[in-house]
C-alpha cells in the first residue's frame, strides 16, 4: 500500500520559519494556497478530461498552489558572503530576480495547471518531437503542463501520457530546452525541492539527462 502523502503543508512552513530565522537570508515571498475539497479536485478532472494521480489529489487537497522565493541576504559583508560560499561551494542562490532565481518555488493552483494557454511561453517544433515521438503543437502543450514555474529561465511541467499517468520534468533555457531532462515522480520532485529548498541549480543537477533517462514518455495514439 503507498504511503500517504507527507504533511507539505507543515513541512513548507516550517522551511520558511527557519529561512526567516537565518540572518544569511531574505525570503521575499511565501504564500500557500486554501486546500481543495477532493470533489473539488474532482470537478478539475471531469472538466479537463485530465486524470491526476493520488499524490497529485493529496497534494492538492494540502493546498492549491505555493509560491516561496528566497536568496542570499545582499546585505552582508564580502567577509561574510565568502564565508558562505567556503562553507557551501554548491549553494548559488545570490540571484534574487523573478527571470532568474536562484531558489524559488511556484506550484501553481490546480486550474491554472490543467487550462493555463502558455503556448506563448515554450518553443517547440514538430520536426523536433520528444522523447522520439514527433507531436502536434496542440498535442505537445496538452500533454506539458505547468506545474513549477520557479524562475522564467527554468520551469518544471507534468508530462501527461493521454491525459493521465503524469510525471515531472525539467524545461531550461527560457522553457526553449524540454529533451534534456529524465522524468521523476510528483512525490519524488515535492521531497527534492523540499529537501533542497527550491533551488534551480540543484534541480538542474538532479534532473539532467546525462545522469540517465529513468522514465521516457509514450503517447501512443494520442
Amino acid at each position: 500500500m503507498t504511503r500517504p502523502l507527507r504533511d507539505y503543508r507543515q513541512a513548507f512552513t516550517q522551511l520558511d520559519s527557519k529561512l526567516r530565522a537565518n540572518p544569511l537570508f531574505v525570503v521575499e515571498r511565501f504564500e500557500l494556497g486554501a486546500p481543495l475539497s477532493l470533489q473539488a479536485i474532482q470537478a478539475w478532472e471531469d472538466r479537463t478530461g485530465y486524470r491526476l494521480n493520488d499524490d497529485l489529489r493529496a497534494f492538492y487537497a494540502q493546498m492549491n498552489g505555493l509560491r516561496l522565493k528566497w536568496f542570499l541576504n545582499p546585505g552582508l559583508s564580502e567577509e561574510q558572503r565568502q564565508a558562505f560560499f567556503l562553507e557551501f561551494p554548491e549553494m548559488d542562490v545570490e540571484n534574487s530576480s523573478d527571470e532568474y532565481a536562484s531558489a524559488a518555488i511556484e506550484l501553481l493552483p490546480l486550474e491554472d495547471m490543467l487550462t493555463r494557454a502558455w503556448g506563448d511561453e515554450v518553443y517547440y517544433e514538430p520536426e523536433l518531437g520528444f522523447h522520439g515521438q514527433t507531436l502536434s503543437v496542440d498535442t505537445f502543450h496538452e500533454s506539458l503542463r505547468p506545474f513549477d514555474l520557479f524562475s522564467g529561465y527554468r520551469a518544471c511541467v507534468l508530462v501527461f501520457q493521454n491525459r493521465q499517468n503524469p510525471a515531472v520534468f525539467l524545461l531550461d533555457d527560457h522553457h526553449g530546452i524540454w529533451d534534456e531532462s529524465r522524468g521523476t515522480d510528483v512525490r519524488s520532485y515535492l521531497e527534492f525541492i523540499l529537501a533542497t529548498k527550491g533551488q534551480s541549480d540543484a534541480r538542474k543537477r538532479w534532473l539532467s539527462a546525462h545522469q540517465g533517462y529513468d522514465q521516457r514518455v509514450t503517447f501512443g495514439d494520442s
